[in-house]
Protein backbone atom coordinates (compact mmCIF):
# COMPACT_ATOMS: atom_id res chain seq x y z
CA UNK A 1 0.00 0.00 0.00
CA UNK A 2 2.07 3.02 -1.37
CA UNK A 3 -0.31 5.39 1.47
CA UNK A 4 1.96 3.99 4.28
CA UNK A 5 5.43 3.29 2.27
CA UNK A 6 5.05 7.51 2.75
CA UNK A 7 3.98 6.53 6.41
CA UNK A 8 6.69 3.79 6.95
CA UNK A 9 9.90 6.36 5.48
CA UNK A 10 8.75 9.08 7.87
CA UNK A 11 9.04 6.67 10.67
CA UNK A 12 11.99 5.24 10.02
CA UNK A 13 13.47 8.73 9.07
CA UNK A 14 12.33 10.06 11.98
CA UNK A 15 13.51 7.84 14.61
CA UNK A 16 17.08 8.26 12.47
CA UNK A 17 17.25 11.74 13.43
CA UNK A 18 16.63 11.43 17.26
CA UNK A 19 19.62 11.20 19.10
CA UNK A 20 20.31 8.64 21.16
CA UNK A 21 16.96 7.94 22.48
CA UNK A 22 15.05 7.39 19.49
CA UNK A 23 12.03 5.38 21.35
CA UNK A 24 11.01 8.20 23.10
CA UNK A 25 9.34 9.67 19.92
CA UNK A 26 5.66 9.03 19.76
CA UNK A 27 3.99 8.85 16.23
CA UNK A 28 0.22 9.88 16.02
CA UNK A 29 -1.04 9.39 12.12
CA UNK A 30 -4.16 11.07 11.87
CA UNK A 31 -6.14 9.35 8.32
CA UNK A 32 -9.14 10.13 6.58
CA UNK A 33 -10.48 6.15 7.18
CA UNK A 34 -9.51 6.02 11.01
CA UNK A 35 -9.75 2.01 11.93
CA UNK A 36 -10.40 1.16 8.11
CA UNK A 37 -6.72 1.47 8.38
CA UNK A 38 -6.16 -1.06 10.88
CA UNK A 39 -4.44 -3.94 8.69
CA UNK A 40 -2.23 -1.76 7.31
CA UNK A 41 -1.16 0.05 10.31
CA UNK A 42 -0.39 -3.46 12.31
CA UNK A 43 2.30 -4.14 9.47
CA UNK A 44 3.82 -1.01 10.63
CA UNK A 45 3.69 -2.24 14.53
CA UNK A 46 5.49 -5.52 12.93
CA UNK A 47 8.45 -3.59 11.43
CA UNK A 48 8.47 -1.03 14.33
CA UNK A 49 7.11 -3.44 17.30
CA UNK A 50 9.14 -0.78 19.88
CA UNK A 51 7.87 1.90 18.47
CA UNK A 52 5.14 4.40 19.94
CA UNK A 53 2.45 3.95 17.05
CA UNK A 54 -0.88 5.66 17.72
CA UNK A 55 -3.39 5.42 14.57
CA UNK A 56 -6.48 8.34 14.50
CA UNK A 57 -9.49 8.91 12.51
CA UNK A 58 -10.62 12.66 11.19
CA UNK A 59 -14.17 12.26 12.83
CA UNK A 60 -13.92 14.25 15.75
CA UNK A 61 -11.44 17.08 14.34
CA UNK A 62 -14.05 17.91 11.39
CA UNK A 63 -17.09 17.21 13.96
CA UNK A 64 -15.61 20.35 15.89
CA UNK A 65 -15.40 22.54 12.40
CA UNK A 66 -18.55 22.10 10.83
CA UNK A 67 -20.11 22.66 14.38
CA UNK A 68 -18.31 26.18 14.73
CA UNK A 69 -19.06 27.39 10.92
CA UNK A 70 -21.39 27.45 8.01
CA UNK A 71 -21.00 24.79 5.55
CA UNK A 72 -19.92 27.39 3.07
CA UNK A 73 -17.26 28.61 5.64
CA UNK A 74 -16.03 24.86 6.01
CA UNK A 75 -15.68 24.02 2.61
CA UNK A 76 -13.31 27.58 1.88
CA UNK A 77 -10.90 25.78 4.73
CA UNK A 78 -8.41 23.16 3.96
CA UNK A 79 -8.51 20.44 6.47
CA UNK A 80 -4.44 19.38 6.04
CA UNK A 81 -3.89 23.59 7.37
CA UNK A 82 -6.48 23.73 10.12
CA UNK A 83 -6.58 20.11 11.59
CA UNK A 84 -3.37 20.51 13.79
CA UNK A 85 -4.95 23.58 15.68
CA UNK A 86 -7.68 21.50 16.70
CA UNK A 87 -6.40 18.19 17.33
CA UNK A 88 -5.41 19.10 20.89
CA UNK A 89 -8.97 19.73 21.70
CA UNK A 90 -9.39 16.32 20.69
CA UNK A 91 -6.57 14.67 21.98
CA UNK A 92 -5.89 16.72 25.03
CA UNK A 93 -2.52 14.93 26.20
CA UNK A 94 -1.55 16.31 22.89
CA UNK A 95 -0.33 19.44 24.34
CA UNK A 96 3.04 19.98 22.68
CA UNK A 97 3.96 18.14 19.38
CA UNK A 98 5.43 18.54 15.83
CA UNK A 99 3.17 18.03 13.29
CA UNK A 100 4.05 17.12 9.42
CA UNK A 101 1.46 17.06 6.59
CA UNK A 102 1.22 14.19 3.84
CA UNK A 103 4.43 13.87 1.22
CA UNK A 104 7.31 15.15 3.05
CA UNK A 105 10.63 13.80 3.85
CA UNK A 106 12.54 15.03 7.07
CA UNK A 107 15.74 15.20 6.47
CA UNK A 108 17.29 17.44 9.91
CA UNK A 109 17.35 16.11 13.54
CA UNK A 110 14.33 15.98 15.29
CA UNK A 111 16.20 17.35 18.66
CA UNK A 112 15.91 20.65 16.86
CA UNK A 113 12.85 21.22 16.79
CA UNK A 114 11.69 19.10 20.25
CA UNK A 115 14.32 21.56 22.20
CA UNK A 116 12.62 24.72 20.53
CA UNK A 117 11.09 26.85 23.32
CA UNK A 118 6.99 27.58 22.72
CA UNK A 119 5.96 28.90 26.07
CA UNK A 120 5.25 32.42 24.45
CA UNK A 121 3.47 30.95 21.37
CA UNK A 122 1.03 28.89 19.89
CA UNK A 123 3.08 28.08 16.96
CA UNK A 124 6.03 27.56 15.21
CA UNK A 125 6.54 28.00 11.06
CA UNK A 126 8.57 28.64 8.87
CA UNK A 127 8.37 32.08 6.66
CA UNK A 128 7.60 31.25 2.85
CA UNK A 129 8.10 34.06 0.96
CA UNK A 130 6.78 33.32 -2.31
CA UNK A 131 3.82 33.42 -0.57
CA UNK A 132 3.03 36.74 0.01
CA UNK A 133 -0.22 38.60 2.20
CA UNK A 134 -0.60 41.17 -0.48
CA UNK A 135 -2.04 37.75 -2.79
CA UNK A 136 -4.58 37.52 -0.85
CA UNK A 137 -5.79 40.83 0.58
CA UNK A 138 -5.02 44.39 -0.09
CA UNK A 139 -3.53 46.83 2.40
CA UNK A 140 -6.57 48.87 2.01
CA UNK A 141 -9.26 46.41 3.26
CA UNK A 142 -6.85 45.57 5.94
CA UNK A 143 -6.22 49.06 6.94
CA UNK A 144 -10.31 49.43 6.77
CA UNK A 145 -10.69 46.35 8.97
CA UNK A 146 -8.40 47.29 11.61
CA UNK A 147 -9.90 50.52 11.88
CA UNK A 148 -13.62 49.47 12.27
CA UNK A 149 -12.68 46.23 14.44
CA UNK A 150 -11.81 45.17 17.03
CA UNK A 151 -10.82 41.77 18.05
CA UNK A 152 -7.75 40.44 20.16
CA UNK A 153 -6.39 38.26 16.76
CA UNK A 154 -6.00 41.40 14.87
CA UNK A 155 -2.47 43.68 14.60
CA UNK A 156 -2.39 46.34 16.65
CA UNK A 157 0.53 47.53 14.11
CA UNK A 158 -0.17 48.10 10.27
CA UNK A 159 0.06 45.05 8.52
CA UNK A 160 3.06 44.50 6.24
CA UNK A 161 0.84 44.16 2.81
CA UNK A 162 3.91 42.07 1.25
CA UNK A 163 4.15 40.23 4.25
CA UNK A 164 5.80 36.40 4.08
CA UNK A 165 3.29 34.05 4.41
CA UNK A 166 3.88 31.10 7.26
CA UNK A 167 4.47 27.29 5.71
CA UNK A 168 1.86 25.07 7.43
CA UNK A 169 3.48 22.22 6.08
CA UNK A 170 5.54 21.57 8.91
CA UNK A 171 4.29 23.09 12.64
CA UNK A 172 5.57 23.18 16.20
CA UNK A 173 1.94 23.27 17.80
CA UNK A 174 1.68 24.62 21.83
CA UNK A 175 -2.11 23.37 22.46
CA UNK A 176 -1.70 25.32 25.84
CA UNK A 177 -1.98 28.77 23.56
CA UNK A 178 -4.53 28.14 21.57
CA UNK A 179 -7.67 29.78 22.93
CA UNK A 180 -9.69 31.24 20.44
CA UNK A 181 -7.68 30.18 17.18
CA UNK A 182 -10.74 28.51 15.44
CA UNK A 183 -12.87 31.57 16.22
CA UNK A 184 -10.17 33.53 15.09
CA UNK A 185 -9.48 31.75 11.47
CA UNK A 186 -13.19 31.36 10.93
CA UNK A 187 -14.01 35.15 11.87
CA UNK A 188 -11.18 35.84 9.42
CA UNK A 189 -12.80 34.02 6.49
CA UNK A 190 -16.34 35.52 7.31
CA UNK A 191 -15.08 39.31 7.20
CA UNK A 192 -13.26 38.31 3.72
CA UNK A 193 -15.94 36.64 2.47
CA UNK A 194 -13.99 34.12 1.56
CA UNK A 195 -16.41 31.22 1.46
CA UNK A 196 -17.48 32.89 -2.30
CA UNK A 197 -14.13 32.64 -3.49
CA UNK A 198 -12.48 29.44 -4.43
CA UNK A 199 -10.12 30.77 -6.78
CA UNK A 200 -7.32 31.06 -4.04
CA UNK A 201 -5.85 29.44 -1.36
CA UNK A 202 -7.69 30.75 2.21
CA UNK A 203 -5.53 33.08 4.07
CA UNK A 204 -7.26 33.34 7.21
CA UNK A 205 -4.91 30.57 9.13
CA UNK A 206 -1.99 33.06 8.25
CA UNK A 207 -4.09 36.40 9.37
CA UNK A 208 -4.70 34.29 12.77
CA UNK A 209 -1.15 33.79 13.33
CA UNK A 210 0.69 37.03 11.98
CA UNK A 211 2.89 37.92 14.71
CA UNK A 212 1.55 35.65 16.36
CA UNK A 213 3.71 32.65 15.66
CA UNK A 214 7.80 31.76 16.33
CA UNK A 215 9.85 31.58 13.04
CA UNK A 216 11.49 28.52 12.59
CA UNK A 217 14.92 28.98 10.35
CA UNK A 218 14.40 29.19 6.51
CA UNK A 219 16.17 25.58 6.33
CA UNK A 220 12.87 24.46 7.95
CA UNK A 221 11.03 25.81 4.90
CA UNK A 222 9.74 22.36 2.62
CA UNK A 223 11.54 22.63 -0.91
CA UNK A 224 11.38 20.63 -3.67
CA UNK A 225 13.87 18.01 -4.32
CA UNK A 226 15.05 19.88 -7.19
CA UNK A 227 19.04 19.54 -6.63
CA UNK A 228 21.31 18.18 -4.79
CA UNK A 229 22.70 21.32 -3.32
CA UNK A 230 19.07 22.05 -1.75
CA UNK A 231 18.78 18.07 -0.58
CA UNK A 232 22.30 18.98 1.13
CA UNK A 233 21.24 22.40 2.72
CA UNK A 234 17.01 21.86 3.50
CA UNK A 235 15.80 19.66 6.43
CA UNK A 236 13.10 18.82 5.00
CA UNK A 237 11.19 18.54 1.41
CA UNK A 238 8.10 17.56 -0.50
CA UNK A 239 8.10 13.39 -0.53
CA UNK A 240 9.05 12.52 -4.46
CA UNK A 241 7.56 9.04 -4.48
CA UNK A 242 4.57 7.55 -6.39
CA UNK A 243 1.51 10.49 -5.72
CA UNK A 244 -1.09 9.31 -3.88
CA UNK A 245 -4.87 10.88 -2.80
CA UNK A 246 -5.97 9.74 0.72
CA UNK A 247 -9.41 10.15 0.96
CA UNK A 248 -12.48 8.75 3.29
CA UNK A 249 -13.00 6.61 0.37
CA UNK A 250 -9.34 5.06 0.32
CA UNK A 251 -6.26 5.91 -1.32
CA UNK A 252 -5.52 5.67 -5.16
CA UNK A 253 -2.25 6.40 -6.97
CA UNK A 254 -2.74 9.32 -9.16
CA UNK A 255 -2.18 7.67 -12.73
CA UNK A 256 0.96 8.87 -15.02
CA UNK A 257 2.56 11.01 -12.14
CA UNK A 258 6.44 11.26 -12.56
CA UNK A 259 8.27 10.59 -9.07
CA UNK A 260 11.72 10.98 -8.10
CA UNK A 261 14.52 7.90 -6.31
CA UNK A 262 14.80 9.99 -2.23
CA UNK A 263 11.65 8.59 -0.78
CA UNK A 264 13.72 5.12 -1.46
CA UNK A 265 16.16 5.83 0.54
CA UNK A 266 14.49 6.11 3.59
CA UNK A 267 12.60 2.79 3.52
CA UNK A 268 13.96 -0.18 5.84
CA UNK A 269 15.07 -3.00 4.02
CA UNK A 270 11.99 -5.38 4.87
CA UNK A 271 9.43 -2.78 3.74
CA UNK A 272 8.90 -5.01 0.41
CA UNK A 273 7.60 -8.06 2.19
CA UNK A 274 5.95 -6.56 5.00
CA UNK A 275 3.55 -4.30 3.23
CA UNK A 276 3.25 -6.32 -0.10
CA UNK A 277 5.47 -2.96 -2.41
Amino acid sequence: DLFWVQVLSAINDAKSKFGEYPDLLHFHFFTPQGDKDKVSFYKLKVLFPHSNLELHGQEKVKEIIKRASSEAEYDSLNLEEIAPFIIPSVHQSLTKFIYVSPNLILMGRIEELTGIDLSAHATAAAEDCSNRLNSYVSSDVLDAIQRSASKPWISVTPYVKDACMPDLSLLLINGKKLEEFLEAVLWWSKVLNWSDRSDKRNPAIGLALYNRYLKLSNSWLVKEPASVDTIETSMITHYDGPKIVCSEFGNDTIPGSSHGNLWIKYLPSMSNQILGI
